[in-house]
């Protein structure tokens, strides 16, 4: 069956080009207007929503994909626009937080609005090798999918200045292993003879967000036989693996507890196994989501973003306390709610976080 697309486009000539170049690999449906858009993700699920920014009668496609994000956050989000601006590309990551936004000016516009989706629903690949030994810390950040792969270009690049760091993310999304990895390289990076040091004021804070993992669902076949592994060798017995129909079955989970429920839920199916090699979805228990709750999401998001605007004007937890008057430990508290560390530095928000599992 072909992944189900939704396309949101006001032009209809346009709308019919963008279905014509998806309707090989992909199941697409297309509505003019947001109205037209709410009443169809009633009708989902869908595997992505493709929509414009510009909308006809004043609508816009982050009002959309604000709503795919709170009611279908396993849909991938893909937008394209033609006010492609450093200003408009931070608010659109910021309230709608698409996987790809794609420049609608660029001549070979449509090729890269399908090689986006084509990556962003690219079928996972399991990880068959069967080893029971586990990886170093180093090598446990998964990137085959197009998220990951982004994320950890960028944690590399910020590694490579010396500007403040700070990411945030969900709970289990592995915040505090990808801080030890930038910490880690930005050593590396110092030592191989990184240049001066500019004056504090004339770096650019750096913020990133640690994409959860329903947004990698191409990482979850190997982020999986890792778990595996890691249990056999702990416990001492073979290596277990999903059968195809389990492996369906947790591709289609939200996994709101991100990498730490998926462990556990892993852990609690090889126990139901017992001797059995192989794991069916009767094994996989389905107790251990979080509740999903919109209205507190949005509550936290907002909040987020102003300790973010502080953190990147105070340029430090001590300075950005001081701007929300109050001391700097309850200040960390706040923080560590809304899911930010400060990822160059060993500081307390970082230390005092619940450590992530270290298959990421």
């Amino acid at each position: 069956m072909k992944p189900r697309v939704l396309i949101v486009e006001d032009d209809h000539e346009r709308a019919g080009v963008i279905r014509r170049l998806f309707a090989e690999r992909f199941d697409c449906h297309a509505v003019g207007t947001v109205e037209e858009a709410l009443a169809a993700l009633a009708d989902g699920p869908w595997a992505a929503a493709v929509v414009d920014y510009d909308l006809a009668r004043g609508g816009s496609g982050l009002e959309v994909l604000q709503t795919v994000l709170e009611t279908a956050p396993g849909t991938q989000r893909l937008l394209y626009t033609s006010y492609f601006t450093p200003s408009l590309m931070r608010d659109i990551v910021r309230l709608a937080q698409p996987q790809r936004v794609v420049d609608a000016r660029d001549v070979n516009f449509l090729t890269a609005l399908r090689r986006s989706l084509e990556e962003l629903l690219a079928e996972p690949v399991a990880d068959d090798s069967g080893t029971s030994e586990p990886l170093s810390r180093s090598q446990r950040w998964t990137t085959l999918a197009p998220a990951s792969a982004e994320f950890i270009a960028r944690l590399r690049s910020a590694a490579e200045s010396h500007a403040p760091v700070f990411l945030h993310g969900e709970p289990g999304t592995g915040r505090s292993h990808a801080a030890a990895m930038l910490r880690h390289w930005r050593q590396e990076w110092k030592a191989r003879g990184a240049p001066a040091r500019h004056a504090e004021g004339e770096l650019e804070v750096v913020v990133l967000r640690v994409p959860p993992l329903r947004e990698r669902l191409q990482d979850l076949p190997t982020l999986a036989a890792r778990c595996l592994a890691e249990y056999a060798h702990e416990t001492g017995t073979p290596v277990k693996r999903p059968s195809k129909e389990a492996l369906d079955d947790l591709l289609s989970r939200d996994w709101r507890g991100n990498i730490v429920e998926l462990a556990s839920v892993l852990l609690r199916a090889c126990r139901r196994a017992g001797a059995r090699r192989v794991i069916q979805p009767d094994d996989l228990p389905r107790d251990l989501q979080p509740a999903w709750r919109p209205s507190q999401y949005a509550k936290d998001e907002g909040q987020r973003d102003c300790v973010l605007r502080q953190l990147r004007t105070a340029r430090n937890v001590s300075g950005a306390a001081r701007l929300e008057g109050c001391s700097r430990a309850n200040y960390i508290r706040l923080m560590r709610r809304l899911g930010i560390i400060r990822a160059d530095l060993q500081t307390d928000s970082d230390s005092q976080e619940h450590s992530d599992p270290g298959t990421t």
